[in-house]
């Protein structure tokens, strides 16, 4: 029996607004999840199949089981409950996602199956609810059977309406905008409202309070101790972090600890890997052009800029948001022998008439690369750019042996088939199986380089040729990897046993001694616990109940 509101044309506009929605909501929430996992499971092809096919898993469930549902009781009260769990769900991830991820972490279960499991846990219930609804949305608006074909077909394409819109605004838009979790707390919130109209009295109540708690959490910003700003660009989630008992500001991209800079002493180099890049300068006689490949917070291109007076650098960044933090909070200066561009570092190469004495790729984190960046066709660009005797320099973190070791023997053997000479030097020498990073140099010299020395007095700190001794002269066992191509570059599968190792960092202290130490991953820098825990509480007894309600609702008209 139909009530005096779902006879109404209003309905029928309240109901297709609520198809509209749900549609948006599916795929905000798949775009959003990218940037959600990222900073725990990286960027990578088993991030993206997680969320595709957790996303079309859950909907696949919920047409069948609310094309059941609708069977035996097509209820307006029902649809709009599903809406409703779907909304106060994706509350509650925003709170609680941290804390599932890092559970799953401990698990140590892989690249390939921790951002499967994470996913059904923060997308599997929504997807599930908003794709239940579809059957229910349809029975509702039939009046014949005569065009239940065609109104079949309207709802669906309202539906598949607002997942074009919900994906062009969040990707386009939204994110760079107001940031991931704002929107998380927006769509919450509208999905909870747009449900409001069939809920009963005691729900209707619970759902104003949760959009006003939505409301009031996405305006909200909470302070935290040494956070000096924070954005989610188009690529990463970034945190400048300043750290008041050393006065070190580290920038953050997705939980990678990616730049540090003393505030004390701008121009002290913190991370030693950077002090590898100089080994170009015992290389190449007289570099005058050098490319950095990968900004950051510019540690290298401003240490070059004050060691070499005569050398011009050029550095290529993909993320323009990265660059203006460069500029404001790690100093990098205005000079005419530095220029930055913003784009990719494989389309620059491809695309610019520039040769370089030097390029240097510092564009890799544990937990992803870009595999465009390391395929044997990027590295024939890279030689066609380099002068007759110039030489790539490539930091990535792996293990020189063991099982973590995939990815780098793969790399070392893709530049083996370009480069006439390969060097490797690794952090920790005699650490064959920590990860750590690996500094990898491919010499366009058709010679090995016997006697590696540096013929011009350069105002360094160090001295280059201490370095020289650090090669790592092992024979690199190669037979088992594959060469890296574009048709064939499986990095995600060389990176699964890197995960839930510890990645051993070398320190510069301020004597210039160094120490190596653990790089510990701070998930949680930009949350505030007291408000977690209060909100979290809050969100998971609303859905409880809200679950409760459904299924004893559903019970009751089945008995």
């Amino acid at each position: 029996m139909l009530s005096k509101f779902e006879k109404s044309n209003f309905f029928t506009i309240i109901l297709r607004f609520q198809v509209f929605i749900s549609g948006a909501a599916v795929m905000v929430l798949e775009v959003l999840g990218s940037r959600v996992l990222s900073p725990y499971f990286g960027n990578t092809l088993f991030v993206w199949g997680s969320l595709i096919g957790v996303v079309l898993t859950g909907l696949s469930l919920g047409y069948t089981y609310g094309g059941k549902k609708a069977d035996k009781d097509c209820s307006y009260k029902i649809f709009s409950m599903f809406i409703f769990i779907a909304g106060t769900y994706t509350l509650a991830i925003t709170f609680l996602s941290s804390e599932i991820f890092q559970m799953i972490l401990a698990f140590n279960v892989g690249e390939r199956f921790g951002p499967l499991f994470a996913t059904i846990a923060i997308l599997g219930i929504p997807s599930f609810c908003l794709g239940a609804i579809a059957p229910f949305s349809i029975k509702l608006s039939t009046g014949s059977i005569k065009t239940i074909g065609r109104t079949a077909g309207n709802l669906y394409a309202i539906s598949t309406a607002g997942g074009i819109v919900g994906t062009f605004a969040t990707a386009f838009f939204l994110v760079p905008i107001f940031g991931v979790n704002t929107i998380l707390f927006t769509i919450s919130a509208i999905l909870i409202l747009s449900s409001i109209f069939g809920l009963t009295d005691y729900f209707k109540f619970v759902a104003i309070f949760l959009v006003i708690f939505s409301i009031y959490t996405s305006m909200s910003v909470l302070p935290v101790a040494g956070v000096t700003y924070q954005k989610d660009t188009f690529y990463h989630k970034l945190i400048v972090h300043d750290n008041s008992i050393n006065n070190i500001r580290t920038l953050i991209l997705d939980s990678n600890f990616h730049s540090a800079m003393d505030l004390n002493n701008p121009d002290r180099i913190i991370y030693e890997y950077v002090r590898y890049f100089h080994l170009g300068f015992v290389f190449v006689d007289n570099p005058k052009n050098v490319l950095f490949i990968g900004g950051g917070g510019f540690t290298g291109p401003k240490d070059f800029l004050k060691s070499y007076p005569n050398v011009k650098i050029d550095v290529v960044e993909i993320d323009r948001d990265v660059i203006q933090v460069g500029k404001d909070y790690f100093f990098v200066p205005e000079d005419e022998r530095l220029q930055i561009i913003n784009q990719d570092g494989r389309q620059y190469l491809s695309n610019t008439i520039n040769d370089y004495d030097i390029i240097i790729l510092d564009a890799y984190d544990k937990s992803y690369v870009p595999f465009h960046l390391m395929t044997m066709e990027f590295h024939e660009i890279i030689n066609n750019h380099l002068s007759d005797n110039g030489v790539f320099i490539a930091n990535i973190i792996t293990s020189l042996n063991g099982k973590s070791s995939d990815l780098f023997r793969a790399e070392y053997k893709t530049l083996d088939t370009v480069f006439p000479n390969v060097y490797v030097y690794p952090l920790s020498l005699n650490q064959e199986q920590m990860v750590q990073n690996v500094i990898i140099v491919a010499h366009k010299q058709d010679t090995r380089l016997e006697n590696k020395t540096i013929n011009q007095d350069y105002n360094l700190s160090f001295n280059i040729v201490d370095f020289v001794d650090k090669e790592y002269n092992k024979s690199i066992k190669i037979d088992d990897v594959p060469i890296l191509t574009d048709d064939f570059a499986p990095v995600e599968n060389f990176m699964n046993p890197l995960t839930g190792k510890t990645y051993f960092k070398k320190i510069i202290l301020q004597n210039s001694s160094s120490i190596t130490v653990p790089e510990e991953k701070n998930y949680g820098i930009n949350q505030n616990r007291g408000e977690i825990i209060v909100g979290s509480f809050i969100v998971i007894i609303i859905f409880y109940l809200s679950y409760t309600y459904l299924f004893s609702y559903t019970q009751k008209k089945e008995n």
